[in-house]
């Protein structure tokens, strides 16, 4: 799928259905995500499966109700696609959409949503993991530091650090502010030349200005950093 360019900087909430102002989620029949836990002690600060269907989607996004993260702008919220759907038993490779989260300020509550704009079809489902805050970050694409289909990562937690394992999710508003769509896939890599870590679109395509992303890094990066 090609990114909209003209789309970049719209107020997705301005868009597509929400819940009434400081309502949250209440009476609208939207339940905790599936399998919801939050683990003391864990290496994540939360880890659950969740589900979309009619109750909890909105179109093209699907409400994540947490309590570690609900209300919460700055939670780190990373998402894959997951083989236990409904609707698809191989993963992302058939679900068919490039996805991100992005924060709903009036319902305070976290989504994912198809960079496409495409209905998020009901049966889907997504793992979702919320580190720990001293193991994620959110990474904001630059002129400063983006070339292309790359932008460099500059954080303490992975420079310099070719063993570390990272998450990628793409993050359409951090903070609830205005956001940026990037309608491609994303993974990750490391240059020994800079002795950083870059996001990459694998398709090529340039990653826009502005474009977001939350990132997790695995658990010893953090541990090793005083």
């Amino acid at each position: 799928f090609g990114t909209d360019s003209g789309q970049n900087g719209t107020f997705k909430g301005n868009k597509l259905e929400t819940t009434g102002p400081d309502s949250g989620l209440e009476g609208t029949g939207i339940e905790p995500s599936k399998d919801s836990t939050t683990p003391i002690g864990a290496a994540d600060k939360a880890s659950f499966v969740h589900q979309a269907d009619q109750e909890n989607s909105r179109g093209d996004y699907t409400y994540i109700s947490e309590p570690s993260i609900n209300g919460d702008a700055n939670a780190i919220v990373i998402v894959f696609v997951s083989p236990t759907s409904d609707r698809e038993s191989t993963g992302a490779a058939s679900y068919g959409h490039n996805i991100g989260v992005w924060y709903e300020p009036v319902a305070r509550r976290w989504a994912i949503f198809n960079q496409d704009r495409a209905p998020v079809p009901a049966g889907s489902a997504f793992e979702v993991v919320v580190p720990q805050a001293s193991a994620g970050f959110v990474h904001d694409a630059s002129l400063l530091n983006t070339a292309g289909n790359y932008t460099y990562i500059d954080d303490r937690l992975t420079n310099g650090k070719p063993d570390i394992e990272l998450a990628v999710t793409q993050n359409w508003n951090p903070g609830g502010r205005r956001g940026v769509y990037n309608n491609h896939p994303v993974d990750t890599l490391y240059d020994p030349k800079v002795k950083k870590w870059a996001i990459f679109n694998l398709d090529g395509a340039p990653i826009p200005e502005g474009a977001s992303f939350n990132v997790a890094v695995s658990a010893g990066a953090s541990d090793s950093v005083r």
